[in-house]
């Protein structure tokens, strides 16, 4: 891996900043013994996608707005149990305040209560699923970050652990998608990270070569050719 010109990073929040696997299974399973019986979040849930959404599937329309509060407070009463992912806390403290961005699904009281709770610090232009009419993988959320950071979106990374955020990045024009984790290997993210560990930007350039790498860049890859005599 080499390095990229960047102008701003633009981070999804669970399962590249935060491990809230536990805490949203605890509230989700909770939430589905009155909501949605039947329903398993390690099964069912698809990551990425506004947890509104995917309650209008499995509730009657009339009851949507009551179970999506109700999901909402159960995510912010399991918040203690979210940590920090291996990196991200180095990273984050590391750049610049306008430079980068968190642009999760959640709504704003469950991301700043999860950020709170894994010791990260939330920024000033967080875009979160109240911010926008259609969430990932729409483009809106990632159009959202890159106008609130005031950079070209050609000169913008993102880093995504669920497809319908590479979609939604690579709809929106971002410049350089990271997938992160294992889950990363399931998008068409450019590239992919184990965690966000051994990455540098210093203002100009991105650095991943520190990073354990789980899937090359194809520019970055070395062709493989048959030895010729």
């Amino acid at each position: 891996m080499g390095s990229y010109p960047i102008d701003g990073l633009l981070f999804d929040c669970d399962g590249v900043l935060v491990n809230s696997d536990e805490a949203a299974a605890v509230a989700w399973n909770e939430w589905a013994v009155e909501y949605a019986p039947g329903f398993d979040f390690n099964r069912d849930i698809i990551h990425g996608r506004p947890a509104r959404e995917t309650i209008a599937e499995l509730v009657p329309a009339v009851d949507v707005h009551r179970a999506d509060h109700a999901l909402m407070l159960k995510e912010v009463e399991t918040a203690p149990l979210v940590r920090a992912l291996p990196g991200a806390r180095d990273l984050l403290l590391a750049l610049p305040s306008a430079r980068f961005t968190i642009v999760t699904s959640a709504v704003a009281v469950v991301a700043r209560a999860r950020l709170r709770a894994a010791g990260l610090p939330c920024p000033v232009g967080l875009v979160t699923f109240d911010d926008v009419t259609r969430g990932k993988p729409a483009p809106d959320p990632y159009r959202l970050g890159v106008q609130r950071l005031g950079i070209d979106p050609r000169r913008a990374v993102v880093f995504e652990d669920a497809d319908a955020g590479v979609e939604s990045a690579q709809a929106a024009q971002i410049g350089l998608t990271v997938g992160i984790g294992v889950r990363g290997l399931d998008t068409r993210a450019t590239l992919v990270l184990a965690d966000l560990g051994g990455i540098r930007f210093d203002g100009t350039l991105l650095y991943l070569g520190g990073a354990v790498q789980l899937r090359a860049d194809p520019a970055y890859a070395a062709p493989t050719q048959s030895p010729t005599e």
